[in-house]
């Protein structure tokens, strides 16, 4: 009878279905055995067994009484399995219930590549379930089976636990419950942007299986350290814990109900969306409620990044709720509250912004935005306390009128200003698009420079800057600067700053010279009094680290000055030692210590300025030296510079040195 059924099987199904078909007949005759006989017990051993695609090598069976089943094998392999898992190889015992067999238990030791696992299964009437535990099996072994070299060459140690329980009902869905944990976790990416180093977390959860099968997962982060590109956190001093709810639909993956927690210092509700095949360009995220408190959000979550733009070893203060999304590659922001925070550099003193209140709602016709502080300091330059009034607009924040504030014994005028949050234009997609436009009033220079810790000036600034553009690190001046000083004007132009808050902020302008007051401006750097005019440039100018690298100055008498003008000793023994060179005549002579001034008729200096070296030129040169000053009068003198190659630092030093002599004495 057997043999007929495996026969009529034979030729009708498949070799995987035949297989089946031969149990089946087996079993049912062995169900007709008479219930009080002793079932004779039943062995079988093959070297090789092939169904379909599943193969067994050095498999054993052995049955008896009809109830208990052991069996081994050396190797189990399908294609499914050959996927993941070089092979499998299983022992254990199978104990079934009387006929009709109503419940199955199969446990035993399931092993592969050299690590085992406990493996139970046991089929209840009308489903199937399973239980898998598995015991600090290294997370290498597990690479190496899923054939990842990439990522085991990542991996330096780590260890794996998981209880995982599959519960599969026909009258219900499938079920997945367990616990998985990472242990000692410690990896590292060839180029050094993932690190982690004794990372300890949890994970558990529920899976369902369904038309749109989804999960609920929570986990803590409970000790070491990971870096994550500019992110890094120790998580020694303190807990990160999460939870989300994975959704397949159509395809697509949805990440629902996103939670982080960190006690008191970050709570966050979000969510997210990947379209199929895992295309993360057009992926989504969405920031329902990102709530910081400071001091402790910022010493674990922003001061490493913040560190790339010189900005680590800040003092924060308060708290700040944001909301914000980012979808197929664009940022958007949404809103902002600031709660009384103060921000402080306590390491350099750049600034200070104390008591901070804001409600900026980007989009929000029906709302008036709004910022106030109760301090505001850059450097030593005291702006003291203020409000603004915002009109909010999709996407961007706007001045809704002029803001005016004393300073520095004159006015500060902020005449417009506007943030565009990223997403506003395609072109915006990782920094706000920040823009102003100042206007500057009778501030006192002395107090100005005596702030910024300058050469002390004497005078008043006055000016407009029509227009600042900062974006993707990038500050930029629209127009010029015009800065009204020494009774004529500077004008800045083509301004560029790169990472100005970062590493070696890079400055690249072109600064115009017109009708200074030279004896104003020499009297300033107690350089000694020089009369007259002056015009010049710095053309091609680059700061590396607020240092001149390199430019092309020129600073002389204008061609429309005709008439002569004074110069005094000191400055003729200044301008001296800056070329390098020496007058004509000796000013020691005992003539000429009878004068204090001399007459001149114009004079001039230039310096291009290359790899730590000033090449000299002045309004003349011949074979041996450049003409520096054309004297006019009697006695007549002239400055040479025979040294047109000069040292650029040495020559700062002389600089320097000369604006710290003692000034020269009136009427000289």
């Amino acid at each position: 009878m057997i043999a007929q059924n495996a026969r009529v099987a034979n030729r009708r199904a498949d070799p995987a279905r035949q297989a089946f078909v031969v149990a089946l007949a087996f079993f049912c005759q062995w169900a007709a055995w008479p219930a009080t006989a002793a079932l004779p017990p039943v062995e079988f051993s093959a070297a090789s067994v092939e169904i379909g695609e599943l193969r067994a090598t050095g498999l054993e069976v052995r049955l008896e009484n009809g109830r208990e089943l052991e069996a081994r094998a050396d190797q189990w392999r399908h294609q499914a399995i050959d996927r993941v898992f070089a092979a499998v190889a299983l022992d254990g015992r199978l104990v079934d219930g009387q006929p009709p067999w109503k419940a199955t238990g199969l446990s035993g030791r399931v092993r592969t590549e050299g690590h085992e696992a406990d493996l139970t299964l046991r089929r209840q009437e009308g489903g199937v379930e399973a239980e898998l535990v598995i015991d600090m099996l290294p997370l290498a072994s597990l690479a190496d089976i899923a054939g990842s070299t990439d990522l085991a060459g990542w991996l330096t140690r780590g260890t794996v636990s998981a209880r995982l329980r599959y519960a599969g009902k026909a009258e219900r869905e499938s079920e997945l419950t367990g616990t998985l944990r990472i242990g000692d976790l410690a990896f590292d990416s060839p180029d050094g942007r993932f690190a982690a180093e004794g990372l300890d977390f949890v994970v558990e959860g529920e899976w369902a299986g369904s038309d749109a099968p989804g999960a609920d997962l929570r986990g803590t982060l409970a000790s070491g350290e990971l870096l994550i590109d500019s992110f890094y956190r120790d998580f020694s001093d303190g807990t990160l814990d999460f939870a989300l709810q994975p959704r397949w639909r159509q395809g697509n993956l949805s990440l629902e109900n996103i939670r982080l927690t960190d006690r008191q210092f970050l709570q966050l509700r979000g969510r997210a969306r990947i379209p199929s095949g895992g295309d993360l360009q057009n992926a989504s995220i969405t920031v329902d409620r990102l709530e910081l408190a400071f001091p402790g959000a910022y010493l674990r979550y922003i001061e490493p990044a913040a560190a790339t733009w010189t900005l680590d070893g800040l003092s924060v203060t308060g708290g700040m709720v944001w909301s914000g999304s980012w979808n197929a590659g664009v940022f958007r922001s949404g809103d902002l509250e600031l709660r009384d925070l103060s921000v402080v550099d306590t390491t350099a003193n750049r600034f200070a912004f104390t008591g901070l209140e804001a409600t900026l709602r980007p989009g929000d016709h029906r709302f008036d935005s709004k910022l106030a502080w109760r301090g505001l300091l850059f450097g030593r330059i005291n702006l003291g306390a203020g409000e603004v009034a915002l009109d909010s607009e999709p996407g961007a924040v706007a001045l809704r009128r002029p803001l005016e504030l004393d300073v520095l014994g004159g006015r500060l005028r902020l005449q417009d200003f506007r943030i565009v949050f990223p997403g506003r234009s395609e072109d915006l997609e990782g920094e706000p698009d920040i823009r102003l436009r100042v206007g500057l009033e009778a501030l006192d220079m002395k107090r100005l420079t005596a702030a910024m810790d300058w050469p002390s000036f004497e005078g008043k600034i006055s000016g407009e800057i029509p227009g600042v553009r900062f974006q993707d690190g990038v500050l930029e001046v629209d127009g010029g600067i015009r800065v009204n000083v020494f009774d004529g004007r500077i004008d800045l132009q083509d301004l560029r700053i790169e990472r100005p808050f970062g590493v070696l902020p890079s400055l690249a302008g072109t600064v115009e010279i017109q009708d200074l007051d030279l004896e104003q401006l020499t009297r300033t750097f107690s350089f000694g009094r020089i009369a007259g005019r002056l015009d010049g440039h710095v053309h091609e100018l680059r700061m590396l680290d607020w240092r001149p690298v390199a430019f092309d100055a020129w600073l002389g008498t204008p061609e429309r000055q005709q008439e002569k003008n004074d110069i005094s000793r000191q400055a003729v023994n200044r301008l001296t030692t800056i070329g390098g060179g020496g007058a004509t005549a000796a000013l020691t002579s005992p003539i000429l210590r009878l004068f204090n001034s001399f007459s001149y008729r114009r004079l001039g200096l230039g310096c291009r300025l290359r790899n730590d070296v000033c090449e000299v030129r002045g309004i003349g040169e011949d074979d041996v030296s450049v003409l520096l000053l054309e004297g006019a009068g009697i006695p007549k003198i002239t400055i040479r510079a025979f040294n047109r190659r000069v040292d650029w630092p040495q020559m700062v030093a002389n600089l320097l040195a000369i604006s710290t002599d003692s000034p020269e004495p009136p009427g000289n």
